[in-house]
């Protein structure tokens, strides 16, 4: 299990200096159970790399920013395969796509995961800064993103990190979180994917909670056969 210090800046900072702490503080301890410190090439001072590491991968331009886990580049639309941040109207958005617009700057690096694109037929790739640092780690870490648990090499890495956020209260996402209280299972609070569940009996439980396979609004069912995240039976 990695550990996490927990952030002492409030979420709802938007400062570049606060974020700018926040991408520190994320790069800095998602290291700790996946390795030692690695040193960036070339740079003698600053925090270590993230546990994924990529300082070869693809670098495009990045050309705006439209949320928390989609992007703009000199190549096209990119959605971040490794992880899902708040929509537009729900709590967390705001400061998760300001923490992605500082993260990416003005170039980003690009990996390909087992899935080119997604429904919509937007890029799907892992994101990292110009030096490497993945992105998607420090999402997760602050505590502005969710792992996407249906695929992917590096899934259980994101996983991790999403429980220890969890168990930190990091961010905007997780300030709140109680493993033990009902809002867990509040159908109209936090959106679930499958990989919030300890088994199939909890998932479903909230599935029917949730309105069943007439309002899948947390998406537990992805083949509409009426039965939620079958990958947990």
């Amino acid at each position: 299990m990695i550990t996490l210090i927990p952030l002492l800046l409030a979420c709802t900072e938007s400062s570049n200096d606060a974020i700018g702490s926040q991408v520190e503080t994320a790069i800095a301890e998602t290291i700790t159970a996946h390795g030692t410190p690695t040193q960036l090439p070339g740079i003698e001072f600053g925090p270590p790399a993230t546990s994924i590491f990529c300082p070869d991968c693809q670098l495009v331009e990045v050309t705006g920013v439209v949320d928390g886990d989609t992007i703009d580049t000199s190549i096209g639309r990119v959605r971040f395969f490794g992880v899902d941040t708040p929509e537009r109207g729900e709590g967390c958005f705001t400061e998760a796509s300001e923490f992605t617009r500082l993260l990416v700057g003005s170039q980003v690096r690009l990996e390909d995961g087992p899935r080119l694109e997604d429904t919509y037929g937007r890029r799907l790739a892992y994101i990292f800064d110009w030096s490497g640092n993945s992105i998607d780690v420090q999402l997760i870490a602050a505590g502005f993103a969710k792992a996407w648990t249906g695929d992917g090499q590096h899934k259980d890495v994101l996983v991790d990190l999403e429980d220890s956020a969890k168990a930190n209260h990091a961010g905007c996402l997780w300030a709140g979180y109680s493993s033990t209280s009902s809002s867990d299972y509040d159908p109209t609070g936090l959106d679930r994917d499958c990989g919030d569940f300890a088994t199939w009996k909890e998932a479903n439980d909230f599935f029917i909670a949730a309105g069943g396979p007439n309002s899948d609004s947390h998406r537990l069912d992805g083949d509409h056969d009426g039965v939620p995240c079958q990958s947990l039976r």
